[in-house]
């Protein structure tokens, strides 16, 4: 119950189709009902006001043929109305004096024995009054009073109240029978009008699934820049949009050209050296080792800037690496740049694992996350690399101080560091979860540590490997 009551919440939440969904859903039914109360509600006013009439006009007929002659109330045995002659009609006509007491009655009430008058009312002349009342056997009748003074020929006066009452089944019968209708009718208008709501919003959001798919293509570099062929209030979106791409293209290119200088820069001073290196009579390994990495690191960040609107091409560019041999190389040269601190590297990788991309990515992504564990570790760095199901991850740990909690983002933005009293420029993190992003991968950093007895920071790649081989 809980799970769906979530999937719900995540459906709604997420979507602007399942808002709509959600709202018409809950506010159509209920304006449906308020409004067929009010229909039922207004029908049924319109019911008692023409059955006031009624039997007011009723009233009226019986008081048209009364006479009051020697203290007597005397009425023509058959009345003009059919009703009032036929047993239990259901139309009853009465007389009553101020006392109470009936003077007279239509043959249709002959069989009723419960008197229509009530004690509690005082005569007032003219006065009118209409109700509804509950007889023997439940049977609900619409009453209507009426007040009044006979004078007589002698200018006496005498007070009486005539009685009209008709059985309200009928009236009963026909609200239900309306009820019945309405509801149905209006159910059905409901489901008419839901089913023309998710019409609606399927097309109003149409522009927005155009916008969703075209920004697929641009990512997938099929297309440039987005259309202005939408709705005036999307409109500006896309532009600010196609303003902010065409600012990165210009700075992708300012970028691409000073990397493109850089490199030109550079090649002829490390010609000169490796020239130098291959002239002498006993160079030195380790230097010319790095003067080459250094000119493939030029060669690599240069490939990057041309290829930067395609992560993807570089990622698929890909070769079968061990992982093992490629962090040996790394430790050995780092264990020379650290040795005051005589780091004990832990290569703990099996030789069997492997990583299948651009071998200048993968150095780049150990060499900047090994550097980080022994600037900010104290004497100890192991590293671990396995294949979960379909990813492959690569732990490296320190027995440093570790990260503090909430610093984890921080630390992963560019020109961000921990420690601001060890050296360096805070790009190195940035650029590994740049190079890791384009296979699709995650870094994560926390204290949570893969060696046991290590309590620093462990850095986490993880790669998927229908990407990663």
């Amino acid at each position: 119950m809980l799970s769906k009551k979530n999937s719900i919440l995540n459906f709604t939440g997420h979507s602007l189709f399942g808002r709509f969904i959600l709202a018409s859903l809950i506010l159509l039914p209920i304006f449906i009902f308020a409004m067929g109360s009010a229909l039922i509600n207004t029908f049924k006013y319109s019911q008692l006001g023409a059955e006031k009439e009624t039997l007011q006009a009723q009233l009226y007929g019986v008081l048209s043929v009364t006479e009051w002659e020697d203290n007597q109330l005397n009425l023509p045995p058959a009345l003009a109305e059919p009703k009032f002659n036929q047993q239990q009609s259901g139309l009853y006509g009465f007389i009553y004096n101020t006392e109470g007491t009936e003077l007279w009655r239509s043959a249709s009430a002959e069989l009723l024995t419960q008197s229509l008058y009530r004690p509690s009312d005082n005569f007032s002349r003219a006065a009118i009054a209409f109700d509804e009342v509950t007889i023997e056997n439940s049977q609900q009748l619409n009453r209507y009073s009426y007040d009044l003074e006979w004078v007589g020929d002698d200018e006496s006066i005498t007070p009486l109240r005539i009685v009209i009452a008709q059985d309200a089944t009928v009236l009963a019968t026909e609200l239900a029978s309306y009820k019945k209708r309405l509801w149905r009718w209006l159910s059905i208008m409901t489901a008419i009008l839901i089913t023309l709501q998710l019409l609606i919003m399927f097309w109003g959001l149409k522009p927005l699934r155009r916008l969703s798919e075209q920004l697929k293509e641009l990512q997938d570099n099929k297309i440039e820049s987005l259309s202005d062929n939408y709705p005036k209030e999307i409109l500006p979106v896309t532009k600010n949009f196609n303003t902010i791409l065409l600012h990165e293209k210009n700075q992708r290119e300012r970028y691409k050209n000073t990397l493109s200088d850089l490199a030109h820069s550079l090649k002829t001073p490390l010609a000169v050296i490796q020239n130098y290196l291959g002239n002498q009579q006993t160079p030195n390994d380790t230097i010319t080792e790095q003067v080459s990495r250094i000119d493939q690191i030029i060669t690599h960040q240069l490939k990057r800037a041309v290829t930067k609107t395609n992560q993807h091409t570089m990622a698929k560019n890909t070769q079968k690496l061990y992982i093992k041999p490629c962090i040996d190389r790394l430790t050995a040269v780092l264990a020379k740049v650290y040795r005051n601190k005589e780091i004990t590297f832990n290569n703990k990788v099996d030789g069997t694992v492997f990583f299948t991309g651009d071998e200048a990515d993968l150095l780049e992504i150990l060499g900047n996350l090994l550097d980080n564990a022994c600037k900010y570790g104290n004497s100890a760095v192991t590293i671990n690399a396995n294949i979960d199901t379909n990813n492959l991850q690569i732990f490296i740990s320190d027995d440093g101080h570790g990260i503090k909690e909430g610093e984890q983002e921080t630390l992963l933005a560019r020109g961000e560091r921990g420690d601001t009293a060890q050296a360096g420029q805070g790009i190195g993190l940035s650029v590994v979860c740049d190079i890791i992003s384009s296979y699709e991968g995650g870094l994560t950093l926390k204290n949570n540590m893969v060696s046991p007895h290590l309590s620093g920071c462990c850095a986490c790649i993880e790669l998927p490997m229908t990407i990663a081989n």
